[in-house]
């Protein structure tokens, strides 16, 4: 706590950061791993079958169009919240940063207040204030970034089983619509 007390307010901004985020990774995690094993097992057909029965009469791209927006529509519900992830990733070293420059500027102004004789614990004081945030804001960016990865893997898997999905019940509905014009 001492540390943290030391590298100021965004120290406390980093740590409110890296909880949220941790929060919102766990639950995505949790969300998109049970999503992905119904996935595994069911797949996506009776969905988009269902979908296909209530628009039969259209032609084949309205349908191809329609089954496109629901398998978009299934994809953005499984990256919400995500793009938070990536952007803590993003924000946090921009956040240390931050803390770099009030550090630097707090080690100077005391030096400058100081007059002439320059007290070196003055000056190591800001700086370390300074490599503190710096550090913070990687800690938090870096576990945030891998965890963004992780998650989009997920999501990307769950994408291929859409698609595969979504081509063999459009496979299904044309051969069915060919066959009973032959008849």
């Amino acid at each position: 706590m001492e540390l943290l007390a030391k590298s100021g307010f965004i120290g406390y901004v980093l740590l409110l950061l890296s909880i949220v985020t941790l929060a919102v990774f766990f639950e995505r995690v949790f969300v998109l791993n049970r999503f992905y094993k119904q996935v595994k097992k069911q797949g996506f057909k009776k969905e988009l079958i269902q979908t296909i029965r209530e628009i039969e009469d259209k032609t084949p791209e309205v349908i191809e169009n329609l089954l496109s927006l629901k398998g978009a529509k299934i994809i953005a519900e499984c990256e919400r919240r995500v793009s938070f992830i990536k952007l803590a990733s993003s924000i946090a070293p921009l956040l240390g940063l931050l803390g770099t420059v009030i550090g630097m500027i707090e080690a100077f102004h005391n030096v400058a207040g100081s007059g002439y004789s320059v007290n070196p614990a003055q000056l190591a004081d800001g700086i370390w204030t300074a490599l503190l945030t710096t550090a913070e804001g990687l800690c938090v960016a870096i576990p945030a970034y891998f965890g963004y990865f992780y998650l989009s893997g997920i999501i990307d898997k769950i994408e291929l089983a859409l698609k595969e999905d979504m081509e063999e019940v459009l496979i299904e509905v044309y051969s069915d619509r060919v066959q009973k014009k032959e008849k």
